[in-house]
């Protein structure tokens, strides 16, 4: 009975998790990443330090891990609800943990497609209760509607998995030989380093180099946790950004306290958008704007969404007028959710306009929603994944390999902090300047500093974490007239944690020529057979 209480909700976790939370939880906050499972596992089956630590663990496999454009390598919350729930009821080591939720993470993807691909039914309905300016129905589609065939492809796979598969796992585990798990185990500490490598590629700089050099020296010489280097990492960043930029006033320019004059058309202005409705917007945005997410038309149910509460305050009991922003707004539309909130604040403003009487038509609002959707989504991508969640989720992933629950609990508060504050100062920007907001916003080349500032620190934090997360040795030891000579420590004179480092470098050599990770995965396996069973390497 236990355990299929534990299954039920695990399962009904993973399905929130991978589909159904807020968005700016699910995918700027990465709540379903395994890191976080760790710690909802662990306070589930009452081992809080083990599923910290096999979070951890299988977190490093994805932590270099970037969904551009809605496209998925692997499915998060599959290898991290299910992959560490499944290693936990089994009882292994964390670093198994990793050949368990790996192909979990890649059979999720199914899921994943599956949703994508039915979703669009649910568009079509959309479609015709627009039809109707039956704004309810939308919302219905997109919020729930959105979530039957996720339930099926998400919650009962899992439920079945670990209700039926946990103790078949376990006997299987207990039965294989303990060479076999050595190999596992010794692949399973070579994984992180394709993650590390992964991350490499995406914050790589030239100029940027000397700060991973730091930041895997103050680790390995002084043992330097992620936090403190994360810290020192930060003043490097700024001190790296001003000595770069030669000017540190580039937000003086973006006062957003009024309304320019030129926002937009002179027209009447009798018809207001209130802060209430504004937020309201903003809101549905940030959490339902890709909940519906579908190969179709994308993120275009949430958009049209988050437009309802702007179109029932300026059109109100107009029919026609309400059912006219429905259509119009449930076109194609594919952005970056915190950075891209720009555009619906912009739209915002332009319905406002419109409905004062500028001489705006439905084809200026989709082309210059098209138009941003691209550029806006590249900063996004950019500073949001291949940045702030780097470093966040690096530091979180040092704390946690340590058993400390501030590791994912700052992760999830952090990154919330960032994706909504952003989200939100996009959204209001774009409304006040309309179509200006872009230039305004980005004038004084803000995300390029930002960018160089950000990626001094994760290079740091980095060059930390290759130190501390691939914890490879070798055992050797030669027995000379003079004594016992070990080779660890031999190698530790050279350089500590030398062999972390080359199994770092050799990795990231192998990715930037375009070696396939899932091809640097299984030669990662046959040099761990071959050394795990000579004796090299452990």
């Amino acid at each position: 009975m236990m355990l299929a209480l534990q299954a039920l909700i695990i399962a009904l976790i993973t399905w929130f998790a991978a589909t159904a939370c807020p968005m700016w939880l699910r995918w700027s906050v990465y709540f379903g990443a395994p890191l976080v499972a760790g710690l909802v596992n662990g306070l589930l089956l009452g081992n809080l330090g083990y599923g910290l630590s096999v979070g951890s663990t299988v977190m490093m496999a994805y932590i270099g891990m970037v969904a551009i454009g809605g496209s998925l390598p692997s499915d998060y919350a599959l290898a991290g609800y299910l992959g560490v729930a499944m290693t936990m009821l089994a009882g292994t080591d964390p670093s198994v943990g990793l050949t368990i939720a790996v192909p979990l993470g890649l059979l999720g993807l199914l899921s994943f497609n599956v949703k994508m691909s039915l979703n669009s039914i649910w568009i079509h309905r959309a479609d015709r209760y627009a039809a109707e300016g039956n704004s309810r129905g939308v919302i219905i589609m997109n919020l729930f509607a959105s979530q039957i065939f996720p339930f099926v492809t998400y919650a009962i796979p899992s439920f079945l998995c670990i209700f039926f598969g946990a103790s078949t796992l376990e006997t299987l585990l207990s039965i294989v030989p303990q060479q076999v798990i050595s190999i596992l185990s010794l692949a399973g500490h070579l994984i992180p380093a394709l993650g590390l490598a992964m991350l490499m590629g995406v914050l790589y700089k030239a100029s940027l180099v000397p700060f991973f050099a730091v930041g895997f020296v103050l680790s390995s010489y002084l043992g330097l946790g992620t936090m403190p280097v994360a810290i020192i990492g930060a003043a490097a960043g700024i001190l790296h950004l001003i000595y770069t930029s030669g000017d540190t006033s580039v937000l003086e320019n973006l006062s957003f306290d009024e309304i320019p004059e030129d926002r937009g058309e002179k027209c009447d202005t009798s018809k207001k958008l209130s802060k209430k409705t504004l937020r309201r917007s903003w809101f549905a945005w940030q959490c339902w704007g890709q909940i519906c997410y579908n190969y179709e038309r994308m993120m275009g149910l949430g958009f049209c969404h988050c437009m309802i509460p702007v179109l029932e305050e300026l059109y109100g009991g107009d029919k026609e007028a309400i059912a006219a922003g429905l259509k119009r707004h449930l076109a194609y539309f594919n952005t970056e959710n915190t950075w891209g909130s720009i555009i619906p604040g912009i739209t915002a403003a332009m319905e406002e306009e419109r409905a004062n009487g500028a001489a705006i038509d439905d084809d200026m609002e989709n082309n210059l929603k098209t138009a941003l959707m691209g550029p806006m989504a590249g900063i996004g991508d950019s500073v949001t994944q291949s940045l702030v969640k780097v470093v966040l989720l690096s530091i979180a992933i040092g704390l946690a390999s340590q058993g400390s629950a501030l590791g994912p609990i700052l992760l999830v508060v952090l990154f919330s902090i960032y994706a909504l504050g952003v989200g939100y100062f996009c959204y209001f920007s774009g409304y006040r300047f309309g179509k200006n907001a872009v230039t305004k916003l980005l004038s004084g080349g803000l995300v390029k500093q930002l960018t160089e500032g950000l990626g001094a620190m994760g290079m740091m934090v980095i060059g930390c974490l290759v130190a501390t997360v691939i914890p490879i040795k070798c055992p050797l030891t030669f027995t000379l007239a003079t004594g016992v000579i070990e080779m660890q420590t031999i190698l530790d004179t050279i350089l500590p944690k030398f062999l972390p480092l080359v199994a770092f470098l050799l990795t990231y050599v192998a990715i930037r020529k375009g070696v396939k990770p899932t091809i640097v995965i299984a030669v990662m396996f046959v040099v761990a057979i071959a050394l795990s069973l000579t004796g090299v390497l452990l």
